[in-house]
Protein backbone atom coordinates (compact mmCIF):
# COMPACT_ATOMS: atom_id res chain seq x y z
CA UNK A 1 0.00 0.00 0.00
CA UNK A 2 1.41 3.15 -0.44
CA UNK A 3 1.51 6.12 1.57
CA UNK A 4 -0.71 7.87 -0.61
CA UNK A 5 -4.00 5.19 -0.04
CA UNK A 6 -4.06 5.56 3.59
CA UNK A 7 -2.42 9.51 4.13
CA UNK A 8 -5.26 11.45 4.46
CA UNK A 9 -5.41 14.49 1.74
CA UNK A 10 -6.51 17.67 4.12
CA UNK A 11 -4.49 19.50 6.84
CA UNK A 12 -7.17 19.14 8.75
CA UNK A 13 -6.71 15.12 8.34
CA UNK A 14 -2.81 15.49 8.60
CA UNK A 15 -3.16 17.17 11.50
CA UNK A 16 -5.50 15.62 13.63
CA UNK A 17 -3.74 12.56 12.63
CA UNK A 18 -0.51 13.70 13.67
CA UNK A 19 -1.61 14.34 17.15
CA UNK A 20 -3.88 11.21 17.60
CA UNK A 21 -0.43 9.75 17.06
CA UNK A 22 1.31 11.87 19.62
CA UNK A 23 -1.85 10.92 22.03
CA UNK A 24 -1.94 6.93 21.50
CA UNK A 25 1.57 6.38 21.66
CA UNK A 26 1.74 8.74 25.10
CA UNK A 27 -1.00 6.88 26.25
CA UNK A 28 0.56 3.55 25.39
CA UNK A 29 3.54 4.48 27.06
CA UNK A 30 1.71 5.74 30.32
CA UNK A 31 -0.55 2.53 30.71
CA UNK A 32 2.29 0.67 30.74
CA UNK A 33 3.81 2.84 33.29
CA UNK A 34 0.98 2.61 35.09
CA UNK A 35 0.64 -0.79 34.68
CA UNK A 36 4.06 -1.31 36.10
CA UNK A 37 3.37 1.39 39.32
CA UNK A 38 0.24 -0.81 40.02
CA UNK A 39 2.05 -3.98 40.46
CA UNK A 40 4.42 -1.93 42.51
CA UNK A 41 1.94 -0.50 44.42
CA UNK A 42 -0.20 -3.59 45.26
CA UNK A 43 3.45 -5.52 45.85
CA UNK A 44 4.01 -3.34 48.70
CA UNK A 45 0.48 -3.09 50.46
CA UNK A 46 0.43 -7.19 50.39
CA UNK A 47 3.91 -7.34 51.32
CA UNK A 48 3.59 -5.18 54.71
CA UNK A 49 0.60 -7.57 55.45
CA UNK A 50 2.47 -10.40 54.93
CA UNK A 51 5.64 -8.79 57.09
CA UNK A 52 2.97 -8.16 60.20
CA UNK A 53 1.69 -11.34 59.95
CA UNK A 54 5.02 -13.40 60.30
CA UNK A 55 6.13 -10.59 62.90
CA UNK A 56 2.72 -11.61 64.78
CA UNK A 57 3.69 -15.39 64.82
CA UNK A 58 7.31 -14.56 65.73
CA UNK A 59 5.80 -12.72 68.76
CA UNK A 60 3.66 -15.52 69.49
CA UNK A 61 6.73 -18.23 69.96
CA UNK A 62 7.32 -19.15 73.70
CA UNK A 63 9.60 -21.52 75.44
CA UNK A 64 8.30 -24.11 77.51
CA UNK A 65 10.56 -26.65 79.24
CA UNK A 66 13.24 -25.38 77.12
CA UNK A 67 11.52 -26.44 73.96
CA UNK A 68 10.37 -23.74 71.71
CA UNK A 69 6.08 -23.52 71.39
CA UNK A 70 3.88 -21.45 69.35
CA UNK A 71 0.80 -20.00 69.89
CA UNK A 72 -0.56 -19.61 66.28
CA UNK A 73 -1.91 -15.86 66.32
CA UNK A 74 -5.46 -16.24 64.21
CA UNK A 75 -6.60 -12.93 63.69
CA UNK A 76 -3.31 -12.21 61.69
CA UNK A 77 -3.02 -14.89 59.65
CA UNK A 78 -6.74 -14.89 59.34
CA UNK A 79 -6.19 -11.12 57.48
CA UNK A 80 -4.14 -12.79 55.09
CA UNK A 81 -6.38 -15.98 54.33
CA UNK A 82 -9.68 -13.47 54.04
CA UNK A 83 -7.95 -12.62 50.24
CA UNK A 84 -5.61 -15.83 49.94
CA UNK A 85 -4.45 -19.12 50.77
CA UNK A 86 -1.75 -18.80 53.42
CA UNK A 87 1.15 -21.10 54.46
CA UNK A 88 3.59 -20.78 57.51
CA UNK A 89 6.34 -22.78 59.52
CA UNK A 90 8.22 -22.62 62.15
CA UNK A 91 12.01 -24.17 62.89
CA UNK A 92 13.74 -23.64 65.90
CA UNK A 93 17.94 -22.88 66.20
CA UNK A 94 18.38 -26.82 66.01
CA UNK A 95 16.46 -26.90 62.45
CA UNK A 96 13.46 -28.88 64.19
CA UNK A 97 9.82 -27.84 62.49
CA UNK A 98 8.00 -26.72 65.51
CA UNK A 99 5.08 -25.70 63.46
CA UNK A 100 3.60 -25.22 60.33
CA UNK A 101 3.99 -26.86 56.75
CA UNK A 102 7.75 -28.56 56.71
CA UNK A 103 8.28 -28.58 53.10
CA UNK A 104 7.03 -24.79 52.54
CA UNK A 105 10.19 -23.46 50.65
CA UNK A 106 12.04 -20.24 52.67
CA UNK A 107 14.26 -18.22 51.25
CA UNK A 108 17.21 -19.76 50.62
CA UNK A 109 20.31 -18.50 52.56
CA UNK A 110 18.14 -15.61 53.96
CA UNK A 111 19.10 -16.80 57.68
CA UNK A 112 21.39 -14.06 58.30
CA UNK A 113 19.32 -11.58 56.45
CA UNK A 114 16.37 -12.27 57.96
CA UNK A 115 18.16 -12.02 61.55
CA UNK A 116 17.88 -8.00 60.55
CA UNK A 117 14.42 -7.86 59.46
CA UNK A 118 12.18 -9.03 56.85
CA UNK A 119 13.13 -10.86 53.66
CA UNK A 120 10.76 -11.87 50.94
CA UNK A 121 11.12 -13.97 47.85
CA UNK A 122 8.83 -15.62 45.61
CA UNK A 123 8.33 -19.18 44.93
CA UNK A 124 5.65 -22.10 44.27
CA UNK A 125 4.05 -24.49 46.52
CA UNK A 126 1.80 -27.12 45.90
CA UNK A 127 1.77 -25.46 42.16
CA UNK A 128 0.76 -22.24 42.93
CA UNK A 129 3.06 -19.29 42.79
CA UNK A 130 3.72 -17.48 46.65
CA UNK A 131 5.34 -15.06 48.06
CA UNK A 132 7.38 -15.87 51.10
CA UNK A 133 8.69 -13.77 54.12
CA UNK A 134 11.01 -15.11 56.55
CA UNK A 135 12.33 -13.41 59.82
CA UNK A 136 14.51 -14.86 62.79
CA UNK A 137 13.88 -14.06 66.40
CA UNK A 138 16.24 -14.99 68.64
CA UNK A 139 15.45 -17.51 71.56
CA UNK A 140 17.78 -17.60 74.64
CA UNK A 141 15.20 -19.73 76.61
CA UNK A 142 16.00 -22.67 74.50
CA UNK A 143 18.12 -25.56 75.66
CA UNK A 144 20.22 -24.50 72.88
CA UNK A 145 19.79 -20.90 72.80
CA UNK A 146 19.80 -19.75 68.97
CA UNK A 147 17.65 -18.19 66.26
CA UNK A 148 13.99 -19.17 65.80
CA UNK A 149 12.98 -18.96 61.64
CA UNK A 150 9.33 -18.14 61.52
CA UNK A 151 8.46 -18.56 57.20
CA UNK A 152 5.06 -17.12 56.28
CA UNK A 153 3.84 -17.66 52.95
CA UNK A 154 0.80 -16.70 50.91
CA UNK A 155 -0.60 -16.71 47.29
CA UNK A 156 -0.71 -14.23 44.61
CA UNK A 157 -4.05 -13.86 43.00
CA UNK A 158 -5.25 -10.89 45.50
CA UNK A 159 -2.23 -9.11 44.68
CA UNK A 160 -3.16 -9.99 41.14
CA UNK A 161 -6.91 -8.97 40.91
CA UNK A 162 -5.73 -5.60 42.66
CA UNK A 163 -2.81 -4.79 40.24
CA UNK A 164 -5.66 -5.42 37.71
CA UNK A 165 -8.11 -3.25 39.26
CA UNK A 166 -5.87 -0.59 39.62
CA UNK A 167 -4.97 -0.55 35.78
CA UNK A 168 -7.96 -1.05 34.57
CA UNK A 169 -9.01 2.14 36.39
CA UNK A 170 -5.95 4.13 35.17
CA UNK A 171 -6.54 2.67 31.83
CA UNK A 172 -9.78 4.00 31.39
CA UNK A 173 -9.02 7.02 32.73
CA UNK A 174 -5.83 7.63 30.26
CA UNK A 175 -8.67 6.45 27.53
CA UNK A 176 -11.11 9.48 28.29
CA UNK A 177 -8.29 11.67 28.79
CA UNK A 178 -6.91 10.71 25.52
CA UNK A 179 -10.22 10.26 23.66
CA UNK A 180 -10.96 14.03 25.19
CA UNK A 181 -7.42 15.97 24.15
CA UNK A 182 -7.72 14.25 20.62
CA UNK A 183 -11.68 15.65 20.41
CA UNK A 184 -10.23 19.12 21.77
CA UNK A 185 -7.68 19.04 19.25
CA UNK A 186 -9.94 18.72 16.50
CA UNK A 187 -12.65 21.34 17.89
CA UNK A 188 -9.21 23.30 17.94
CA UNK A 189 -7.96 22.44 14.66
CA UNK A 190 -11.29 23.49 12.73
CA UNK A 191 -11.37 26.59 14.62
CA UNK A 192 -7.88 27.68 13.81
CA UNK A 193 -8.56 26.86 10.36
CA UNK A 194 -11.56 28.98 9.90
CA UNK A 195 -9.67 31.90 8.76
CA UNK A 196 -8.38 30.19 6.10
CA UNK A 197 -11.75 29.08 4.78
CA UNK A 198 -12.70 32.88 4.83
CA UNK A 199 -9.80 33.76 2.61
CA UNK A 200 -11.34 31.02 0.24
CA UNK A 201 -14.74 32.30 0.10
CA UNK A 202 -13.46 35.84 -0.53
CA UNK A 203 -11.32 34.42 -2.98
CA UNK A 204 -13.50 32.49 -4.79
CA UNK A 205 -16.21 34.97 -4.73
CA UNK A 206 -14.39 37.46 -6.38
CA UNK A 207 -14.66 38.74 -10.08
CA UNK A 208 -11.21 37.78 -12.21
CA UNK A 209 -10.80 41.82 -13.05
CA UNK A 210 -10.95 42.54 -9.46
CA UNK A 211 -7.07 42.40 -8.42
CA UNK A 212 -7.40 44.23 -4.85
CA UNK A 213 -5.40 42.90 -2.03
CA UNK A 214 -7.27 40.79 0.16
CA UNK A 215 -8.16 42.10 3.39
CA UNK A 216 -9.43 40.06 6.59
CA UNK A 217 -8.52 39.75 9.91
CA UNK A 218 -6.36 37.31 10.37
CA UNK A 219 -4.09 35.44 13.29
CA UNK A 220 -0.88 36.22 12.82
CA UNK A 221 0.67 33.14 11.18
CA UNK A 222 -1.89 33.23 8.56
CA UNK A 223 -0.77 36.74 8.06
CA UNK A 224 2.06 35.73 6.20
CA UNK A 225 -0.21 33.62 3.43
CA UNK A 226 -2.35 36.74 3.07
CA UNK A 227 0.92 38.94 2.08
CA UNK A 228 2.00 36.33 -0.16
CA UNK A 229 -1.14 36.23 -1.63
CA UNK A 230 -1.43 39.79 -1.88
CA UNK A 231 1.96 40.08 -3.20
CA UNK A 232 1.05 37.35 -6.04
CA UNK A 233 -2.00 39.60 -6.90
CA UNK A 234 -0.15 42.79 -6.73
CA UNK A 235 2.54 40.89 -9.48
CA UNK A 236 -0.56 39.13 -11.43
CA UNK A 237 -2.15 43.03 -11.62
CA UNK A 238 0.84 44.38 -12.66
CA UNK A 239 1.35 41.59 -15.63
CA UNK A 240 -1.96 42.14 -16.64
CA UNK A 241 -1.77 45.75 -16.70
CA UNK A 242 1.66 45.58 -18.59
CA UNK A 243 -0.26 42.87 -21.10
CA UNK A 244 -3.18 45.52 -21.66
CA UNK A 245 -1.03 48.20 -22.08
CA UNK A 246 1.27 45.59 -24.70
CA UNK A 247 -1.42 44.81 -26.93
CA UNK A 248 -3.40 48.53 -26.65
CA UNK A 249 0.27 49.91 -28.07
CA UNK A 250 0.68 47.11 -30.24
CA UNK A 251 -2.94 47.55 -31.81
CA UNK A 252 -2.13 51.48 -32.00
CA UNK A 253 0.90 50.78 -33.36
CA UNK A 254 0.18 48.53 -35.65
CA UNK A 255 -2.71 50.11 -37.38
CA UNK A 256 -0.96 53.02 -39.46
CA UNK A 257 1.17 50.89 -40.78
CA UNK A 258 -1.77 48.29 -41.91
CA UNK A 259 -3.78 51.24 -43.25
CA UNK A 260 -0.80 52.30 -45.21
CA UNK A 261 -0.97 48.95 -46.62
CA UNK A 262 -4.13 48.57 -47.29
CA UNK A 263 -3.85 51.97 -49.39
CA UNK A 264 -1.14 51.21 -51.06
CA UNK A 265 -2.53 47.89 -52.79
CA UNK A 266 -5.68 49.96 -53.22
CA UNK A 267 -3.81 52.22 -55.31
CA UNK A 268 -1.89 49.04 -57.24
CA UNK A 269 -5.00 47.81 -57.84
CA UNK A 270 -6.44 51.31 -59.11
CA UNK A 271 -3.80 52.24 -61.14
CA UNK A 272 -4.10 52.64 -65.01
CA UNK A 273 -0.70 53.75 -65.81
CA UNK A 274 1.42 50.49 -65.69
CA UNK A 275 4.54 52.77 -65.75
CA UNK A 276 3.83 53.22 -62.66
CA UNK A 277 3.97 50.20 -60.98
CA UNK A 278 7.13 49.88 -60.21
CA UNK A 279 7.38 52.57 -58.16
CA UNK A 280 3.55 51.01 -56.13
CA UNK A 281 5.55 47.29 -55.34
CA UNK A 282 8.74 49.38 -54.31
CA UNK A 283 6.22 51.18 -51.21
CA UNK A 284 4.62 48.11 -50.85
CA UNK A 285 7.60 46.00 -50.35
CA UNK A 286 8.86 49.04 -48.00
CA UNK A 287 5.35 49.02 -45.86
CA UNK A 288 5.35 44.88 -45.69
CA UNK A 289 9.20 45.50 -44.30
CA UNK A 290 8.08 47.86 -41.39
CA UNK A 291 5.20 46.06 -40.79
CA UNK A 292 7.79 43.04 -40.48
CA UNK A 293 9.86 44.75 -38.46
CA UNK A 294 7.28 46.44 -36.27
CA UNK A 295 6.10 43.01 -35.51
CA UNK A 296 9.34 41.59 -34.48
CA UNK A 297 10.30 44.28 -32.17
CA UNK A 298 6.69 43.67 -30.48
CA UNK A 299 6.92 40.10 -29.92
CA UNK A 300 10.96 40.54 -28.96
CA UNK A 301 9.30 43.66 -26.64
CA UNK A 302 6.62 40.60 -24.69
CA UNK A 303 9.72 38.23 -24.77
CA UNK A 304 11.88 40.08 -23.11
CA UNK A 305 9.49 41.66 -21.09
CA UNK A 306 8.31 37.78 -19.78
CA UNK A 307 11.98 36.64 -19.78
CA UNK A 308 12.94 39.60 -17.31
CA UNK A 309 10.65 38.64 -14.97
CA UNK A 310 10.62 34.66 -15.48
CA UNK A 311 13.93 33.23 -16.35
CA UNK A 312 16.75 32.65 -13.51
CA UNK A 313 20.07 34.34 -14.02
CA UNK A 314 22.75 32.13 -15.22
CA UNK A 315 26.83 32.66 -15.97
CA UNK A 316 26.88 33.99 -19.24
CA UNK A 317 30.48 34.58 -21.07
CA UNK A 318 29.63 37.69 -22.36
CA UNK A 319 33.04 38.31 -25.04
CA UNK A 320 31.42 35.68 -26.76
CA UNK A 321 28.31 36.77 -26.74
CA UNK A 322 29.07 40.19 -27.91
CA UNK A 323 30.98 38.98 -31.58
CA UNK A 324 28.15 36.13 -31.85
CA UNK A 325 25.61 39.40 -32.01
CA UNK A 326 28.19 41.70 -33.83
CA UNK A 327 28.30 38.78 -36.65
CA UNK A 328 24.75 38.27 -36.80
CA UNK A 329 23.75 42.09 -36.76
CA UNK A 330 26.35 43.81 -39.36
CA UNK A 331 24.61 42.49 -42.30
CA UNK A 332 21.88 44.44 -41.67
CA UNK A 333 23.47 47.12 -43.13
CA UNK A 334 22.58 46.04 -46.58
CA UNK A 335 25.01 47.55 -49.24
CA UNK A 336 26.72 49.84 -46.89
CA UNK A 337 30.80 49.32 -46.37
CA UNK A 338 30.63 49.18 -42.10
CA UNK A 339 33.81 48.90 -40.10
CA UNK A 340 33.63 47.16 -36.68
CA UNK A 341 36.20 47.14 -33.99
CA UNK A 342 36.09 44.81 -31.35
CA UNK A 343 38.00 45.09 -27.85
CA UNK A 344 37.85 43.36 -24.80
CA UNK A 345 40.31 43.75 -21.57
CA UNK A 346 39.63 40.00 -21.09
CA UNK A 347 39.36 36.67 -23.19
CA UNK A 348 36.77 35.83 -21.01
CA UNK A 349 33.86 37.89 -19.07
CA UNK A 350 31.80 36.62 -17.27
CA UNK A 351 28.00 38.27 -15.75
CA UNK A 352 24.99 36.88 -14.34
CA UNK A 353 22.37 37.24 -16.85
CA UNK A 354 20.13 35.71 -19.43
CA UNK A 355 21.70 35.37 -22.53
CA UNK A 356 18.67 35.34 -25.10
CA UNK A 357 17.95 38.45 -23.29
CA UNK A 358 21.30 39.75 -23.55
CA UNK A 359 21.25 39.25 -27.09
CA UNK A 360 18.29 40.92 -28.15
CA UNK A 361 19.30 44.43 -26.35
CA UNK A 362 22.83 44.16 -27.65
CA UNK A 363 21.19 43.70 -31.33
CA UNK A 364 19.03 46.49 -31.03
CA UNK A 365 22.04 48.88 -29.66
CA UNK A 366 23.60 47.98 -33.13
CA UNK A 367 20.65 47.95 -35.05
CA UNK A 368 19.77 51.56 -34.11
CA UNK A 369 23.27 52.15 -34.85
CA UNK A 370 23.20 51.04 -38.04
CA UNK A 371 19.54 51.74 -39.47
CA UNK A 372 19.05 55.00 -37.59
CA UNK A 373 22.42 56.19 -36.62
CA UNK A 374 23.37 55.66 -40.17
CA UNK A 375 27.21 54.53 -38.91
CA UNK A 376 29.57 53.16 -40.80
CA UNK A 377 32.20 53.03 -38.39
CA UNK A 378 31.07 51.18 -35.32
CA UNK A 379 33.55 50.29 -31.91
CA UNK A 380 32.27 47.87 -29.20
CA UNK A 381 34.22 47.55 -26.29
CA UNK A 382 34.29 45.19 -23.44
CA UNK A 383 35.98 46.25 -20.20
CA UNK A 384 35.77 45.72 -16.47
CA UNK A 385 34.72 49.31 -14.50
CA UNK A 386 34.04 50.53 -10.82
CA UNK A 387 33.95 46.65 -9.91
CA UNK A 388 31.69 45.85 -12.75
CA UNK A 389 31.64 45.57 -16.40
CA UNK A 390 30.82 47.97 -19.21
CA UNK A 391 29.79 47.47 -22.67
CA UNK A 392 30.26 50.29 -24.55
CA UNK A 393 28.98 50.92 -28.27
CA UNK A 394 31.04 53.85 -30.14
CA UNK A 395 29.20 54.92 -33.32
CA UNK A 396 30.38 57.77 -35.81
CA UNK A 397 26.50 58.51 -36.50
CA UNK A 398 24.89 62.27 -35.33
CA UNK A 399 23.54 60.42 -32.09
CA UNK A 400 21.03 61.57 -30.08
CA UNK A 401 19.96 64.61 -28.85
CA UNK A 402 21.11 65.08 -24.88
CA UNK A 403 17.42 66.41 -24.38
CA UNK A 404 16.30 63.02 -25.73
CA UNK A 405 17.63 60.72 -23.97
CA UNK A 406 15.42 60.21 -21.37
CA UNK A 407 12.50 59.99 -23.98
CA UNK A 408 14.73 57.70 -25.55
CA UNK A 409 14.36 55.13 -23.55
CA UNK A 410 10.18 55.12 -23.44
CA UNK A 411 8.42 52.51 -25.58
CA UNK A 412 7.04 54.02 -29.16
CA UNK A 413 9.00 57.52 -28.98
CA UNK A 414 10.21 58.08 -32.45
CA UNK A 415 13.12 60.57 -32.34
CA UNK A 416 14.10 59.91 -36.34
CA UNK A 417 14.00 63.53 -37.88
CA UNK A 418 12.47 62.81 -41.13
CA UNK A 419 9.12 61.32 -42.55
CA UNK A 420 11.04 57.90 -43.78
CA UNK A 421 13.06 57.19 -40.51
CA UNK A 422 9.29 58.03 -38.75
CA UNK A 423 7.82 55.54 -40.56
CA UNK A 424 10.76 52.74 -40.36
CA UNK A 425 11.43 52.74 -36.21
CA UNK A 426 8.84 51.68 -34.27
CA UNK A 427 10.52 53.73 -30.74
CA UNK A 428 10.98 50.08 -28.90
CA UNK A 429 14.85 49.36 -29.43
CA UNK A 430 16.33 51.36 -26.64
CA UNK A 431 13.26 50.47 -24.72
CA UNK A 432 14.03 46.61 -25.13
CA UNK A 433 17.73 47.39 -23.69
CA UNK A 434 16.30 49.30 -20.99
CA UNK A 435 14.12 46.36 -20.13
CA UNK A 436 16.85 44.08 -20.30
CA UNK A 437 19.48 45.92 -18.20
CA UNK A 438 16.60 46.42 -15.33
CA UNK A 439 16.13 42.63 -15.24
CA UNK A 440 19.87 42.81 -14.51
CA UNK A 441 20.66 45.26 -11.94
CA UNK A 442 22.05 47.58 -14.92
CA UNK A 443 21.81 50.74 -16.59
CA UNK A 444 21.90 52.29 -20.12
CA UNK A 445 23.76 55.66 -20.30
CA UNK A 446 24.71 57.73 -23.72
CA UNK A 447 27.65 60.01 -24.08
CA UNK A 448 29.52 61.98 -27.24
CA UNK A 449 33.03 60.89 -26.74
CA UNK A 450 35.47 63.58 -26.94
CA UNK A 451 36.62 62.26 -30.32
CA UNK A 452 33.26 62.38 -32.13
CA UNK A 453 30.50 59.99 -32.78
CA UNK A 454 28.03 58.11 -30.07
CA UNK A 455 28.45 56.04 -27.32
CA UNK A 456 25.74 53.34 -25.60
CA UNK A 457 26.92 52.09 -22.48
CA UNK A 458 25.23 48.87 -20.94
CA UNK A 459 27.04 48.82 -17.48
CA UNK A 460 26.42 45.46 -15.22
CA UNK A 461 26.63 44.67 -11.92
Amino acid sequence: MQRSDWFPKTLFGRTLLFITLIVVSGGAALSVIARYYAGVASENAYDQLLAGAAIDVAESLYVQGGVLALDPPVAALSTLSRYDLVYYKVVDSRGVLVAGYGDLPGSQGALVAARQGAVFADATYQHRRIRVVTIARYMPEQRTPGWAVVTVAQTTRARQRLTRDMSIKVWTLILLMSLLAIGASGLAIRRGLRPLAQIETIIAGRDPTDLKPVTVETPREISAIIAAINGLIGRLADRMTAMQRFIADAAHQMRTPLARLDAQIELLGGETDRMRDPAHLDALRRTCSDVGRLTGQLLNHAMVTHRTQAVRLEPVELTGLVKEVIGRTIPLADQRDVQVAFESDAPQVCIEGDAISLQEALSNVLHNALLHGNADEISVKVAHADGGVVVTVTDNGPGIAREHWEAALRPFERLSRSAAERRAGSGLGLAIVQEVMKAHGGEIGFAFPRDGGFAVMLRFP
